[in-house]
C-alpha cells in the first residue's frame, strides 16, 4: 500500500491537474485562458505592442475585443473544423471575437487576427486580399526598446511561392478561390493565396514604386471605386501587371524600420480566476457563435442544470432556441434569464427582438432597447433599431442621432447607412443623406442592399442638384 501511494504521488506530480481558466484584461481587450498566466500575458503583451504601433490603431469605434486562447489544439480544432488555420476572428452584437491556441507560433497568429479586427473598423470593405496581406505583413512585426521592424520574411510563405505554381489575377481579386474537387487542393489554393496577398501587400507597402501611391489606393476604395480600377488609378498599373512583378521584387525582399518609436512596455494586469460556470459558459457562447447548435445545448444544458441561478445559461438556450425558430422556448428561457439579472444587455437586446418579432407595441420595444444602449451605449444593432424605430414615428432629428452612434459602431453595414440616409432625407439634409446613401452603396454585400442603395442614392442626387439649380 505504501509503495502504491507513491505511485500514485508520483503520477500526479508528473501529470498535474489542468489549470482553471483565467482572466486578463488590457486595452479594450480582455483575454481569457486556460493555458496559464504565462502565455495569456505573452499574448496580451503582444496586442498591447501592435496597438500600439500599427497605423490606425487607435480604435475609437468603441467595440470591445475579447481573445479565446485555448491551451490545447485539438479542443480549438472543435470550434474551427479547417485545418490550414490557427486562429479566427469573428465579429458579434457585443463585442468582437479572436479564438485562437497556444504555441510557438502565438504571437504571429494572435497579431494577424487582430489586425482583422481593426480593419473590420475601417468604413468599407477591402479586397480579400489586401485584408488578409495586410494582417500576415504586420503578423511578424519586431518590437524592442529600441525600434519598431516591419516586412521580415515569412519562410514558410516565401517557401511555397518559390516552389509551386502562382494563382492568377482573377483567382486572387475572387473573394473566394475556386473550390478545386479535391480537399488536399483546397487547402494548397488557400495556403498560396495567403503567401501571394503576404507578397503584394509587402511591394505595395515597401516598394519605392508603390508605396506613395497607397494612400491614394485606400482612399479612393473608402470612395466606392472598383477595386480593379483603384488599382489601376492610383498604381499606374493594372492588378495583373503587379502581379507580375512580384516574382523580381522577392528577390530583393527586405524589411525596414518604422519611424513610429517603441511603445512603452507594457504592465501585466493582475489576473482573476474565472468560476467553473464561466468557463462552461465561455466555451458553449463560443459554441452558438460558430453555428454549433448541438454542442451549444449540450454545454448550455449542463450550465444550466448545475447552476441553476446563471441568467447567462438560461439566456444562451434562448438565443438557441431564437436561431431554431422556438419561439415559445426562447421567451421562457429569455424571461427566466431577465428575472435573474437585468443588467445585462444582450439579454435584454434579445427580448426586444423577440417581442418586436410577437408584434409587441413600439413603445415596448422602445423601452427595451433604450435600456440596451443604457447599459451598453456602444451597442450598435440596439442603436440602429432604435434610429429605425424614431424614423418609423417620424421623430428624424432622434432617429439621426441613434443612427450616427449605429453607423459608427457597424461602419461596414450597408443597411445601416441606408437608414441614416432615409432619415436624412426626411430631415431635408440632402447633401448628408447622399454622402449616406453613398456609403450604403460602398458597403451592399448583397445585390438587393446594391439595389436598393442605388435607388436611393440616384433620388438623392436628384433632389440635390434640383436644390442647387433653383
Amino acid at each position: 500500500m505504501r509503495f502504491l501511494a507513491v505511485f500514485v504521488t508520483f503520477v500526479l506530480a508528473a501529470f498535474p491537474a489542468r489549470a482553471g481558466w483565467l482572466r486578463l484584461r488590457g486595452t479594450k481587450t480582455e483575454l481569457v485562458t486556460d493555458a496559464g498566466e504565462k502565455e495569456g500575458l505573452r499574448a496580451l503583451a503582444r496586442l498591447e505592442q501592435i496597438r500600439a504601433v500599427m497605423p490606425g490603431a487607435s480604435d475609437d469605434s468603441g467595440r470591445e475585443l475579447r481573445v479565446v486562447l485555448f491551451d490545447s489544439e485539438k479542443e480549438f480544432r472543435e470550434y474551427a473544423k479547417s485545418e490550414t488555420i490557427s486562429g479566427l476572428y469573428q465579429s458579434g452584437l457585443e463585442r468582437d471575437y479572436i479564438v485562437t491556441y497556444a504555441g510557438s507560433e502565438l504571437p504571429r497568429v494572435v497579431t494577424h487576427e487582430f489586425v482583422h479586427f481593426l480593419l473590420n473598423q475601417t468604413p468599407a470593405p477591402l479586397p480579400r486580399w489586401f485584408e488578409e496581406g495586410t494582417a500576415e505583413l504586420y503578423s511578424n512585426t519586431q518590437v524592442n526598446n529600441k525600434r519598431v521592424r516591419i516586412g521580415k520574411e515569412i519562410e514558410p510563405r516565401m517557401k511555397l511561392l518559390l516552389a509551386r505554381p502562382w494563382l492568377s489575377a482573377r483567382q486572387m481579386a475572387a473573394e473566394r478561390p475556386a473550390a478545386p474537387e479535391r480537399e488536399q487542393d483546397v487547402e494548397q489554393a488557400e495556403n498560396m493565396f495567403y503567401a501571394e496577398s503576404w507578397a503584394l501587400v509587402h511591394m505595395l507597402n515597401l516598394s519605392p514604386n508603390y508605396r506613395d501611391h497607397l494612400p491614394q489606393f485606400i482612399t479612393l476604395l473608402a470612395q466606392g471605386t472598383d477595386a480593379a480600377e483603384a488599382f489601376r488609378t492610383a498604381f499606374g498599373r493594372d492588378f495583373a501587371r503587379a502581379l507580375a512583378e512580384l516574382p523580381g521584387y522577392l528577390k530583393k525582399v527586405r524589411s525596414v524600420k518604422l519611424g513610429t518609436p517603441p511603445p512603452t512596455p507594457f504592465t501585466p494586469p493582475k489576473s482573476e480566476l474565472l468560476s467553473d460556470v464561466d468557463a462552461l459558459l465561455l466555451r458553449a457562447d463560443i459554441s452558438l457563435r460558430r453555428g454549433l447548435a448541438e454542442q451549444a445545448r449540450s454545454l448550455f444544458e449542463q450550465a444550466a442544470r448545475e447552476h441553476p441561478d446563471s441568467a447567462t445559461a438560461q439566456a444562451g438556450l434562448g438565443m438557441l432556441a431564437m436561431t431554431q425558430n422556438r419561439p415559445g422556448d426562447a421567451r421562457r428561457y429569455l424571461e427566466k434569464a431577465i428575472q435573474l439579472d437585468d443588467k445585462d444587455a444582450t439579454i435584454l437586446f434579445e427580448y426586444a427582438l423577440l417581442e418586436r418579432d410577437a408584434g409587441a407595441g413600439n413603445e415596448r420595444v422602445r423601452e427595451l432597447l433604450e435600456k440596451v444602449v443604457g447599459l451598453n451605449p456602444n451597442f450598435g444593432e440596439a442603436q440602429l433599431l432604435l434610429g429605425v424605430r424614431a424614423t418609423d414615428d417620424g421623430r428624424y432629428d432622434r432617429a439621426v442621432v441613434y443612427l450616427h452612434d449605429a453607423a459608427r459602431l457597424l461602419p461596414r453595414q450597408s443597411y445601416v447607412w441606408h437608414a441614416l440616409a432615409y432619415a436624412q432625407q426626411k430631415l431635408g439634409n440632402y447633401p448628408d443623406a447622399l454622402d449616406a446613401a453613398q456609403r450604403a452603396v460602398r458597403t451592399a454585400s448583397t445585390d438587393e442592399q446594391e439595389h436598393m442603395a442605388e435607388a436611393l442614392r440616384d433620388a438623392l442626387r436628384d433632389q440635390v442638384l434640383g436644390k442647387s439649380v433653383r
